[in-house]
């Protein structure tokens, strides 16, 4: 019987773009909601450290998913 090679399908690195998003849509949510730069620059710092959870906690051991 031959032997059975299964190709691996190249594994993407998505997490980039959660922290992406996550900056993003704080920096927005933040600036609308107070109003200022300052405000949206902290609420990307915001973002990212949620995304950062979601990563680190949520999405780990879930590769297949994704």
């Amino acid at each position: 019987m031959e032997k059975h090679v299964e190709e691996q399908a190249e594994a993407k690195n998505s997490t980039g773009y959660f922290y992406l998003l996550g900056a993003f849509f704080g920096a927005l949510t933040a600036g609308f909601v107070k109003e200022s730069i300052l405000a949206a620059v902290i609420g990307a710092i915001v973002g990212l450290v949620f995304a950062g959870f979601f990563v680190g906690n949520l999405l780990k051991g879930r590769a297949h998913d994704r």
